[in-house]
């Protein structure tokens, strides 16, 4: 995986203020607790090298990056820093050849979404990453700020991918049983009945099966925003997928995939929102 591959997966990168070195450590720790193990910092002096350098050990795999790197100077301090990429617009070769030797990525600057447009922006779909300047802000700082930014972090996270119940799968032995079930929902509640081939949909809100399918009762679909970033972010808590029912789309992109693991005796997939 590139690296620009791993931010697209990440999705929000947060565009962090200064705090002490003593803190970076519990920033960084505070932001992969929340779910994002990436950030980006303005490096405008030795202190922000410091905290660059805290940050990125202090939780392993955690990738720090340098914002704004357009001059000789910012750039000598990224690469002092040992940031894993810069973001920047320059095309001045003081800028690039240093980061080139150390072998720090150029990356070009991503969108700056604001935290509470976290999810108008990634609700258009599969959206490139984006860069959030107020995740954590000074207006946090007090006794329980690390738990603030954790739990803005979740929140950040949970906006990116946007999950919700799509429909609910009922497996029924055969093509006649599946009509009838679905026609049942239909006559209740005007779910209008419609054939998709292998199952009969009430709505858009029942799936009924023409045979056994997943699931000891059936399944349920989750809604994404991003099938791909989903299942990274849902993969780093530990799920199993089961990587033989996954269906794609035609340029490639995941569109549906299956947990390995049923939850209360239903399969359960995420679904690419359209």
């Amino acid at each position: 995986m590139t690296l620009w591959q791993e931010i697209y997966n990440l999705g929000i990168v947060p565009l962090i203020g200064k705090v002490s070195p003593a803190e970076a450590g519990d920033l960084a720790r505070a932001l992969a607790q929340g779910g994002l193990t990436a950030a980006a910092i303005t490096l405008s002096g030795e202190k922000d090298v410091q905290q660059a350098r805290a940050m990125a050990g202090a939780v392993n795999g955690f990738k720090v990056f340098a914002y704004a790197v357009n001059d000789a100077e910012s750039a000598r301090r990224a690469v002092e820093a040992g940031v894993c990429g810069v973001f920047t617009q320059s095309a001045d070769e003081a800028v690039l050849q240093p980061l080139a030797q150390a072998g720090v990525e150029c990356l070009p600057v991503p969108s700056v979404v604001k935290f509470a447009k976290l999810a108008d922006y990634f609700s258009c779909g599969r959206v490139a990453a984006c860069l959030c300047p107020d995740l954590e802000t000074q207006e946090l700082l007090g006794k329980s700020y690390f738990d603030a930014v954790v739990r803005r972090t979740r929140q950040a996270v949970s906006a990116m991918l946007g999950f919700d119940l799509r429909h609910v799968g009922i497996n029924q032995p055969d093509a006649e049983s599946s009509a009838r079930t679905a026609g049942e929902f239909e006559s209740l509640f005007g779910f209008t009945r419609t054939d998709r081939g292998g199952a009969y949909f009430a709505g858009e809100v029942v799936e009924v099966m023409k045979k056994k399918f997943y699931g000891e009762h059936g399944h349920i679909a989750v809604a994404t925003n991003d099938a791909g970033r989903a299942a990274y972010f849902l993969q780093k808590q530990g799920a199993v997928f089961n990587w033989q029912s996954a269906g794609y789309e035609p340029d490639g992109s995941l569109r549906v995939v299956y947990l390995a693991k049923e939850i209360g005796g239903f399969a359960v997939h995420i679904l690419q929102r359209p």
